[in-house]
């Protein structure tokens, strides 16, 4: 299973060696591995003390490492596609362009990790600490953050596409430049977090706790952004489409007509907004305000 080892590698490896041991026989060892290019594919390394473990461009794909302590490490290029950090200490790790695609890190302690420029597509944070953590440029699509604590977290310019955001913290978290399209952000602590230039088109975050308007108004999204009552959201350039008519013959009377009164008025509003200049970010902002409340409000007669 283990092959292609440098020599540097294989030194370090032995330390391991030791961990394999009987109960009764282990050492505690701090095992420094140092790889370069190294491949230990579906190793178990779990219950390790491995601090200080260096990783460069090493392939450790589908290896186990739960309730290891792997503080301090860098993992730089690696490929750590679907490996097991359940419950592993990972405190200040660091790594340029690690692919943690599919990785299983429930519980796991990631406080102050440095990992920027990497790939996290479909794993799972659920319950991990991630405060004070630098993931920019991350990768997150379908990945879970359910219940994660990320506050003072630096996200920025990172995909979220298809992420479960329910009950995470964000409080104080950089998600600026974010691509939020779609996403349901559940009960999310969204207290102070910044969200400059992030897309929240399609996104919901009609749950969110701490969310202010000023942060609204550095985001964009689109007239399907779900937000709490009260708070609106600037458009995305390119965004506006008509709303959708519908039949109203199955509403009572009364319902119908307003219906119809509110889709004149959405109308009217889709024309100003089409003639107000970009320039005119005030004017614009108001308007799509206005369009906003107008289609929610319609939506709500026709449910």
């Amino acid at each position: 299973m283990i092959r292609d080892f440098t020599t540097k590698f294989a030194l370090g490896f032995a330390a391991i060696a030791l961990f394999t041991l009987p109960a009764s026989a282990q050492i505690r060892v701090d095992a420094r591995i140092h790889s370069s290019a190294g491949s230990c594919s579906q190793c178990d390394l779990s219950n390790k003390r491995m601090n200080g473990v260096k990783l460069k461009n090493a392939n450790f794909s589908g290896s186990i490492f739960n309730n290891s302590n792997l503080s301090g490490g860098n993992f730089d290029g690696s490929n750590l596609t679907g490996s097991h950090f359940r419950k592993a200490l990972l405190y200040s790790v660091e790594g340029q362009n690690v692919n943690l695609n599919g990785a299983d890190l429930q519980d796991a302690t990631l406080t102050e990790a440095n990992l920027g420029e990497s790939v996290f597509i479909g794993s799972n944070f659920r319950r991990a600490d991630l405060t004070r953590a630098k993931l920019q440029g991350g990768d997150f699509r379908q990945t879970s953050f359910q219940r994660a604590t990320a506050t003072d977290a630096n996200f920025q310019n990172g995909n979220f596409v298809g992420a479960k955001l329910d009950h995470i913290n964000l409080n104080k978290a950089i998600l600026d430049g974010g691509n939020f399209k779609g996403v349901t952000f559940g009960n999310a602590i969204m207290l102070d977090a910044t969200m400059m230039a992030s897309d929240l088109s399609d996104a919901d975050l009609s749950m969110t706790q701490g969310l202010k308007q000023e942060q609204l108004n550095a985001a964009c999204g689109n007239m399907n952004t779900k937000l709490p009552y009260g708070l609106s959201i600037p458009y995305c350039e390119g965004t506006l489409t008509a709303e959708a008519k519908h039949d109203h013959s199955g509403l009572d009377p009364e319902m119908a007509k307003a219906a119809k009164r509110l889709e004149r008025a959405i109308e009217d509003v889709e024309i100003i907004l089409k003639a107000t200049p970009t320039s005119n970010r005030p004017l614009r902002r108001k308007l799509q305000s206005i369009h906003s409340d107008l289609v929610n409000s319609k939506r709500v007669i026709e449910r």
